[in-house]
């Protein structure tokens, strides 16, 4: 190959994956609608029902924040801190 076949190959890969990324783009992004929900809040009374399987069944996300300001996670202390171990190698 010459010099000039290899940055036409160069130039023509490149555009072509311009082209399938604009062509793409509409598809993934968001509409105005959509981003301007995503960034208002709601209040916690709003959310739809969070089903945690056949143990709890469904709840509502203020019965999930009321039972996790009740029951903390406990602290992370050195103990309960694994080390990443490595293995092999020097």
């Amino acid at each position: 190959m010459t010099r000039l076949q290899m940055v036409g190959f160069c130039v023509l890969a490149l555009a072509g994956t311009a082209g399938v990324c604009a062509a793409l783009f509409p598809h993934a992004s968001l509409s105005r609608a959509e981003a301007a929900a995503a960034r208002t809040a709601l209040p916690m009374e709003e959310f739809d029902l969070v089903d945690l399987g056949d143990d709890y069944g469904p709840l509502t996300v203020f019965e999930l924040v009321g039972y996790y300001l009740d029951n903390p996670p406990p602290p992370e202390t050195v103990v309960t801190v694994s080390r990443k171990k490595h293995f092999g190698g020097c």
